[in-house]
């Protein structure tokens, strides 16, 4: 988008805003992840990638280090469709996985938006160390659970996987959100 995509305004708040009021409503810890400094209206722990440019893995992977929890949710600031009630269906899960990843039936996971114990950790040290950096290769060497997000799932939203990635998303956000 030329620009950061968590600083631009979209209706009444930040693009960031968003997925953040979700993770208020059910985290008693919150880390940023961001080598940038970034402003929000409450003062939350903001962590570099350890690993530098590596996509995702080096963000999730340096906040889950520095997370004091177990149980912990990643959510890209990207997403702003994500709710509180898919969070609430996947930590249902908790007790058969190490990962809880959702997707659509047919569709691909969404690493980027899911539960990881902090156990996984482990794994992204490996897949790191192997210089294997996409997400969606992590999963056969986690104890991980997929759920199917289905239409008649009251928090379900067509675009509940939606990333923020060019204009024309934006104006279908600001629309919708209008």
């Amino acid at each position: 988008m030329g620009r950061e995509k968590g600083n631009i305004l979209v209706g009444k708040k930040y693009l960031y805003q968003y997925p953040l009021a979700v993770l208020e409503s059910l985290c008693d810890e919150i880390l940023i992840s961001t080598c940038k400094e970034m402003k929000t209206e409450k003062e939350y722990e903001q962590v570099c990638d350890e690993i530098p440019n590596i996509g995702p893995m080096g963000g999730i992977y340096s906040c889950l280090k520095k997370s004091s929890n177990e149980i912990n949710i990643v959510l890209s600031y990207d997403l702003p469709y994500a709710n509180e009630g898919l969070f609430m269906e996947l930590l249902k899960h908790t007790e058969s996985a190490d990962l809880i990843l959702p997707a659509f039936p047919e569709d691909r996971l969404q690493p980027l938006c899911g539960i990881y114990k902090k156990i996984t950790t482990n794994v992204l040290q490996n897949r790191i160390d192997q210089k294997i950096y996409a997400m969606h290769k992590i999963t056969p060497y986690i104890n991980t659970e997929v759920v199917i997000i289905e239409e008649n799932m009251p928090f379900f939203h067509p675009n509940l996987f939606m990333n923020i990635n060019d204009q024309s998303d934006l104006s279908q956000l600001a629309s919708e959100l209008s």
